[in-house]
């Protein structure tokens, strides 16, 4: 993985996914309105999205540990998912739906 700061190619300052923590990267205001954003790429060179600054500034060995946290929290998500994919489907009569809207 490497991470280098590049001109942000997204409209405006807005923040975009941090690829390794989930959380949001914000774009950093160079001089003038130059935006810059940690963007993140494989071993091959492909890009894989952002990073926020807090986890530029953990460090390699940082980096490695928040995506371990991250894949165990996916997975423990995975889990949910799939657990309430195989149960049956049971959505709420008209009846229902519209006694909630005038409550």
């Amino acid at each position: 993985m490497r991470i280098v700061w590049e001109r942000s190619i997204y409209g405006g300052n807005g923040r975009v996914p941090c690829i390794i923590c989930g959380g949001w990267a914000n774009p950093v205001q160079k001089q003038g309105h130059q935006v810059l954003l940690a963007v993140v790429y494989n071993d091959r060179g492909q890009i894989y999205g952002e990073a926020c600054r807090s986890c530029v500034n953990l460090g390699a060995k940082g980096i490695k540990e928040c995506l371990q946290e991250r894949i165990a929290r996916l997975r423990n998500q995975l889990q949910d998912l799939q657990e309430l994919e195989r149960g049956e489907v049971q959505l709420p009569s008209l009846e229902q739906e519209l006694s909630a809207y005038l409550e």
